[in-house]
């Protein structure tokens, strides 16, 4: 009778346990699954999220290559501009308009409205009245009028408009001009735009002189601004393109003003029921003075469509095998566990052994610089980027003067050392990560400098600072410390240049400064000839 009364009791409770762990893992594989489709939906929204910024940045760099037209103190022509912009153009098509913006004082009114540009209507400052209608600016001290525009089709409402005379271009203009940041605006509509697109424009002052310090300063030397007018819609499309995204709703925010955000652009529903339980926001970094975001929900057709029977399998097959299965789990879990550590502390020391390979690999053995293998693989890399850029690069050669006759005086151990002290002090002359010092050969060392416009002056910088560590070398013919003889050649290349073309410019320009007496830079130009003794 006990036995009657004993073994439903049994039953009852293994039932009740096995029941109850089938429904808590079937509940639990729903809970990963359900966090399994949130990471990929918020990889999906990170991805979006880095090609929005990656497009942003590409047409960014793109307007401060049309900038440097603007370098020298005299703003280029219509045609100059214009060249160049649809070069810019052609290979970026999410920029609506590459404009020049100059400074116009109203004495200065009269000039630019007499001055016919070659192929274009009669120029004249003009102010909207709304949208679509413009109308002569009224008189006003100084005036910011769309004077260069490319193209011109499809912008002619905005060919001579008076960015002044609207509040939010205005307050971005004198902001740009008195920090001497690029700057964009928030959302607005472009006096261009026939339809609802809302856009931005993104501006980059220019100035008469450079390294301008002071506000005021800034104030009295500007030139202009160039201008990039960009669609919002059409540059969120253009990082997606590639990509086809469904089920999801997106939202581009401008949270610059945290208590005024603005919605930039919408993703049209698709006519799909959102899931609003699960609101992903990404912001993307700081771009110009503007602080964009991206706020993305799923419907649940993307939840839905993502869900399988798993969980429905595993409940029905761990009512019978629930223990035996969660043992085996957990103890694969743990190997697995295990194994993994074992692996990540493997691939660790691998990864620090391999670090320190390719240091010692680009590395001279002697002056701890970088070495002539490595000097060429950066500098082959650095050519392609301004050529394909259109900036300038600068090569220097370095020479130790008479450091043969210092060598077989002092000694090998104290020309080691002298080429160690001369190779840190070439170094502490850089200042910029992207700046490449090297030991070109024997007393011969070499400057990789991208992007700079004064290569002499930091030659120079190089060539007294060694001088000046008095490092005695009382053999020598022109001086009774170590000094250094450079060469230099700068260039903004071209397809049918050759990269060593460059380098041997230098090497004749360092010939020159030997010829020339030692102590000193001199700079030719490619294609330059060597001056006759």
């Amino acid at each position: 009778m006990l036995k009657k009364l004993h073994t439903p009791t049994v039953l009852v409770t293994v039932l009740f346990f096995g029941l109850f762990i089938s429904i808590s893992s079937g509940y639990l594989l729903y809970n990963i699954e359900g966090r399994k489709i949130t990471r990929e939906f918020h990889k999906e929204i990170d991805e979006n999220v880095a090609s929005l910024h990656k497009e942003i940045v590409v047409n960014f760099e793109a307007l401060r290559s049309l900038a440097i037209l603007f370098s020298d103190s005299n703003p280029p022509d219509w045609n100059h501009f214009s060249l160049e912009a649809k070069s810019i153009l052609s290979r970026h098509n999410g920029i609506q308009a590459l404009e020049w913006i100059p400074l116009v004082m109203h004495a200065q009114r009269g000039t630019y409205e007499s001055k016919p540009l070659l192929n274009l209507p009669k120029f004249e400052i003009i102010a909207r009245k709304k949208q679509g209608n413009m109308v002569r600016s009224p008189i006003k001290e100084e005036y910011f009028p769309v004077y260069f525009v490319e193209p011109y089709i499809g912008n002619e409402l905005a060919y001579g408009f008076d960015l002044a005379s609207n509040t939010t271009r205005y307050q971005t203009l004198i902001s740009a001009r008195n920090s001497g940041l690029p700057t964009a605006t928030g959302s607005i509509t472009l006096v261009q735009e026939r339809g609802n697109q809302k856009g931005f424009l993104a501006f980059i002052p220019i100035y008469k002189v450079r390294g301008l310090s002071t506000e005021e300063r800034r104030k009295k030397n500007l030139l202009g601004f160039v201008l990039g007018v960009f669609k919002i819609g059409d540059i969120y499309h253009n990082s997606i393109k590639h990509k086809v995204i469904k089920n999801i709703q997106i939202t581009l925010l401008d949270e610059t003003q945290p208590l005024d955000k603005k919605t930039l652009y919408k993703t049209p529903n698709q006519g799909v029921e959102l899931n609003n339980e699960i609101i992903y926001k990404k912001s993307l970094p700081l771009l110009w003075g503007r602080q964009w975001s991206i706020a993305a929900s799923p419907s649940k057709a993307f939840i839905t469509n993502r869900r399988n029977v798993l969980p429905l399998a595993v409940f029905i097959s761990f009512l019978v095998f629930t223990m035996y299965i969660a043992l085996y789990i957990n103890f694969i879990s743990k190997r697995a566990t295990a194994v993994q550590k074992v692996v990540l502390a493997q691939n660790q020391e691998i990864n620090e052994a391999n670090k320190k390979l390719k240091l010692l690999s680009r590395s001279d053995g002697l002056t701890g610089i970088a070495n002539r293998r490595y000097m060429d693989e950066f500098f082959e890399h650095e050519w392609r980027l301004a050529l394909r850029n259109q900036t300038s690069i600068s090569f220097i050669i370095i020479d130790i003067d008479f450091f043969k006759l210092y060598n077989d005086n002092y000694g090998h151990p104290q020309g080691d050392d002298c080429l160690k002290r001369v190779a840190k002090q070439l170094q502490s002359n850089l200042h910029r990560p992207r700046d490449l010092v090297a030991r070109y050969g024997g007393e011969e060392f070499s400057l990789i400098l991208p992007q700079t416009t004064s290569p002499i002056e930091i030659a120079e910088n190089c060539r007294a600072s060694i001088e000046k560590m008095n490092i005695p070398h009382e053999f020598s013919k022109n001086a009774q410390v170590i000094t250094v003889s450079i060469g230099i050649c700068a260039v903004i290349p071209k397809i049918n240049t050759s990269s060593r073309l460059l380098i041997e410019t230098a090497d004749k320009a360092l010939y020159l400064a030997k010829e020339n007496g030692r102590n000193k830079v001199e700079e030719l130009s490619i294609g330059a000839r060597i001056p006759s003794p």
